[in-house]
């Protein structure tokens, strides 16, 4: 498939963003996908959004698990889970931004199958290592998470989502469209493809409509 360069922002934290790196890596219309990758910070787009995430909300956390865990049973895809959770994903986030474009989608894919599928922890630099010798890249992730560069880069990816609207990862952008969730996949691929297409007229009038109990 040839296509438009599509914009995937994700956070190593979110296990939604773990199901849909490995469905990428599995799925030949996935990889076949011109993705980009933009690693941001969830937790930077949850303060701007002044909201919780699902993982703070005891509830939440437990059904946001449980579902998970069925959609991984479902996938056939291991889910093992990190050692502690929220985490500290800035190191290996930066490392992705650090590593030549080329190997940003296997480096991301193995630092997900480290933490979320065999249990291992991104704030252990040695694992980090292990990830980025596996797929070839020769960095040091410490000096790559220092580097002024990067840490922009993860900020500015982080702003750029929220602008665009974003509240939650992964999200895909293209064509001022923004789809959140690893289960909007197929979706992307039929719209890359031209099987659907956006509606602005449509869409307007929708939008135009009476707003019941709308607070002005």
């Amino acid at each position: 498939m040839s296509g438009p360069k599509i914009q995937l922002y994700f956070d190593f934290i979110s296990p939604y963003s773990y199901l849909a790196s490995q469905l990428i890596a599995r799925r030949p219309e996935y990889q076949a996908l011109e993705l980009v990758y933009r690693p941001v910070v969830f937790g930077t787009m949850l303060s701007r959004l002044g909201t919780k995430g699902p993982g703070e909300i005891p509830q939440r956390r437990r059904q946001g698990l449980q579902d998970v865990l069925l959609l991984a049973q479902l996938y056939d895809i291991p889910l093992a889970g990190p050692p502690t959770h929220p985490f500290n994903s800035l190191y290996a986030l930066r490392s992705v931004c650090a590593a030549p474009s080329e190997k940003q989608g296997p480096l991301t894919a193995a630092y997900f199958a480290a933490t979320w599928g065999r249990g291992e922890s991104l704030e252990d630099m040695a694992v980090l290592r292990r990830c980025l010798a596996e797929v070839g890249v020769t960095q040091d992730p410490e000096e790559a998470a220092s580097a002024r560069e990067n840490r922009a880069a993860v900020k500015a990816n982080t702003a750029e989502l929220l602008e665009r609207g974003g509240w939650g990862v992964p999200s895909f952008w293209l064509d001022d469209l923004l789809l959140f969730g690893h289960d909007r996949l197929p979706l992307l691929v039929a719209y890359v493809e031209g099987r659907v297409q956006q509606a602005p007229a449509q869409l307007a009038e929708l939008l135009a409509r009476p707003q019941p109990g709308r607070i002005t």
